[in-house]
């Protein structure tokens, strides 16, 4: 038995959507188990750093499916193809755990249906946002109670993109996690409900105009941005040259800036500012993903 894992990457919070709200982008993780071969094979972004044993997203996602069904896995190869960036916001790691969910499943006949696997995949992660986005593609708004996620998909016009600030350093959830207060003052909390509902209202009717104002957050970038060299300069001129929204993408350090059109002018104001600040870096222009992850026999 063969089968192929494509999970895209994805942006956390959309700004104010803080843990609730994701993006999936068109930057692909690809997994292959096969039942034919042994070992694990990474290639890619973190080929010579990323652990080939049980310390492993995917691996370690595998064995969790399977052992929350009683049963094992039949002996396996795998080989990891990674693209997506690891530790700049872009949740590799979600990519990882969601590819070794998928592919437990297929290996166990699918005995986990796929609203099943977000719960699981979000168990693991900690938090909902880009394990659903990455799953079902597109705009995500998602709830967890902490055993079932709700999740909503919120339409995104095909011709909507993301230009990415992406800086060579990483970045650590957990070290970004440990920037965050344990209590947040009432009126932010008021500040970020109001405006991620209005983030959420204005992509699904289209009012475009109302997504800069929508994506304005006091919940965890301002902790963050002393850990991110240019945030704030970087959305700036994003903004400035057109683009629709400004945001730190998950944890960071990568800046998001969502546009519409050309984008061109947006691309190379990032690039300045980011190299301005952060020394060196690279921009990316993706597409938004609307298929979500797939599983395929191979």
């Amino acid at each position: 038995m063969r089968y192929v894992a494509r999970v895209p990457a994805a942006s956390g919070n959309l700004g104010s959507g803080f843990d609730s709200a994701g993006l999936s982008l068109a930057l692909y993780n690809e997994a292959v188990v096969d039942t034919e071969m042994r070992g694990v094979r990474i290639e890619g972004a973190g080929a010579e750093y990323l652990p080939a044993d049980e310390r492993n997203h995917c691996l370690r996602a595998m064995h969790e499916l399977a052992a929350r069904t009683g049963r094992s896995l039949p002996p396996f190869g795998l080989q990891l193809r990674n693209s997506i960036p690891i530790g700049r916001g872009l949740a590799s790691s979600g990519a990882a755990v969601l590819s070794g969910l998928l592919l437990a499943n297929a290996l166990l006949e699918d005995p986990f249906s796929r609203d099943e696997l977000i719960d699981l995949g979000t168990e693991l992660e900690g938090h909902p946002d880009n394990v659903a986005a990455a799953m079902l593609g597109g705009a995500v708004v998602s709830v967890w109670d902490g055993v079932r996620v709700e999740a909503v998909r919120v339409g995104t016009p095909p011709e909507m993109c993301a230009v990415l600030w992406v800086p060579e350093v990483q970045l650590a959830t957990r070290r970004a996690r440990a920037a965050l207060p344990e209590v947040v003052p009432m009126h932010d909390a008021v500040f970020n409900l109001s405006h991620a509902a209005l983030f959420a209202a204005a992509l699904a009717t289209g009012e475009w105009e109302r997504l800069r104002t929508g994506a304005q957050d006091r919940l965890h970038q301002p902790y963050r941005a002393p850990l991110v060299a240019g945030l704030y300069e970087i959305m700036a001129v994003a903004l400035d040259a057109g683009a629709l929204a400004s945001w730190l993408s998950g944890a960071g350090p990568c800046v998001l800036a969502l546009c519409l059109g050309d984008t061109s002018r947006v691309e190379e104001v990032v690039y300045e500012m980011g190299c301005r600040y952060a020394g060196s870096g690279s921009v990316l222009r993706l597409g938004i993903d609307l298929d979500g992850a797939k599983v395929e026999a191979g």
